[in-house]
């Protein structure tokens, strides 16, 4: 079980964005983006898991969407996340097709570590949701939400959607698929969590390539919305160098002896520090971090600092 409350960043050696901070049987796992190629073109998935001494050790490339393990893919290995359910591990993640756009593939495991198999055909694509009038310019940055025996994905690009999953996870659920109203200044990357009674949003805004990209937060009484927005909850520090702040997770970590409450970590990217080592592409130059999330006494969450 984590005990450590603070985390010495950037937390993974190397570049890497787009991180699904997930915790399994008190373990924690990170699934990020492979960074570093222009364009935002890495093919591969990597999987790490922290460790006794407070690091997190990389267990290498665990799918390739440049490779024969995802036969309807191009490349463009983008933003993944994972879900478990009784014993198999789901994990979804962002692929080009041979048309050249963004579709959301899945891939399974018997272990959280691999090895994966793709299935022959993506999950989420554009024609999809340009045949039930979704709005949206890219089909990628899913986030998996659990209520109960209910899985629901979250994505979308230029305006975010949400869908109830089918039993199996390799499906959308007939009629569940729609657009999330209220979602102040959306880019990309939205994710929701439970509280008090209230679904949590977080998204990012503005694009992953600027220094002011950052995360929204608002709270809505469904999961269709409407959100209620209320503020960023992480913002670029431009006197400490940190900048292009966004593309999260949120884990939280249930109480232990030492920690009586539960606690909650999100973990994202920012650009790749000292801000100076890249002098262009720095959107594409990303380091993953993790910090402390708190909620203050009116339920709400606070800024991360």
């Amino acid at each position: 079980m984590l005990t450590i409350t603070e985390f010495k960043n950037p937390v993974l050696p190397g570049e890497f964005a787009d991180p699904d901070l997930v915790c399994f049987d008190g373990k924690l796992y990170i699934y990020p983006t492979t960074d570093g190629f222009e364009g935002w073109s890495g093919t591969q998935f990597q999987a790490f898991s922290l460790e006794e001494d407070g690091r997190f050790q990389s267990h290498g490339v665990i799918l390739d969407v440049a490779s024969d393990q995802v036969s309807w893919a191009t490349g463009h290995a983008w933003a993944p996340c994972m879900l478990r359910k009784n014993g198999v591990y789901y994990f979804f993640f962002c692929a080009k097709d041979a048309t050249g756009e963004s579709c959301i593939g899945l891939a399974t495991a018997k272990s959280p570590l691999g090895p994966f198999a793709a299935r022959p055909q993506p999950l989420v694509t554009m024609p999809m949701m340009r045949e039930h009038g979704i709005r949206m310019w890219q089909t990628i940055d899913p986030s998996v939400y659990v209520e109960g025996e209910d899985m629901w994905l979250l994505f979308g690009n230029g305006a975010p959607a949400i869908a109830k999953l089918s039993p199996d996870l390799t499906g959308l659920v007939p009629g569940t698929l729609r657009n999330i109203d209220g979602a102040e200044d959306f880019r990309e990357a939205i994710a929701v969590m439970k509280r008090g009674g209230f679904y949590h949003f977080t998204w990012s805004c503005d694009d992953t390539g600027s220094e002011n990209y950052h995360v929204n937060y608002g709270v809505a009484d469904n999961l269709y919305g409407p959100i209620h927005y209320q503020y960023p909850i992480l913002e670029k520090d431009v006197a400490r160098g940190i900048l292009g702040t966004g593309h999260h997770s949120i884990v939280r970590m249930q109480g232990t002896e030492e920690h009586s409450s539960d606690r909650y970590f999100i973990a994202y990217h920012r650009f790749a520090t000292p801000i100076g080592k890249y002098t262009e592409g720095k959107g594409w130059h990303r380091e993953v971090c993790i910090s402390p999330l708190a909620f203050g006494d009116d339920g709400l969450m606070q800024k991360v600092r």
